[in-house]
């Protein structure tokens, strides 16, 4: 989980990068002698904005990932059965007891149907042959 949330910062880090190198390319793509003052004024707050907004991003970006992983170590926590809660409930646990035994005994009532379906359709194929055999005669 650490690994993926370093990636994604690294990622974000990435295009942050990438973002400002880009408004700084079209800032020099026309000659500053060219651009008058407020031209340059209004390029400086919008890199400035930018970089703002990227920088707030960010951080709500790793505030959402510090969420994930704090909501993945509770949803772990609370699957995983500690002993002092078993101990705690020995009639849960005698009741989870029983629902599985009533699962298996439902499982092999399951698996004895389809077996007992799979020879009734074998003896369906061989009386629709002899039917076939006598109908054709």
């Amino acid at each position: 989980m650490l690994e993926s949330s370093n990636r994604l910062d690294e990622e974000h880090r990435l295009i942050a990068r990438y973002a400002a190198r880009l408004a700084a390319e079209s800032t020099s793509s026309q000659p500053t002698q060219q651009r008058s003052a407020p031209d340059i004024s209004f390029t400086i707050d919008a890199n400035k904005q930018q970089r703002q907004l990227i920088a707030e991003l960010e951080n709500k970006n790793r505030e959402i990932l510090q969420e994930i992983q704090r909501l993945r170590l509770e949803h772990e926590q609370a699957s995983q059965p500690t002993p002092e809660k078993a101990q705690q409930n020995p009639t849960l646990l005698a009741e989870l007891r029983l629902l599985r035994q009533r699962k298996d005994e439902l499982e092999q009532r399951m698996s004895a149907l389809q077996e007992s379906r799979r020879e009734l359709m074998v003896q369906l194929e061989g009386l629709m042959k002899l039917l076939k055999v006598r109908h054709s005669k």
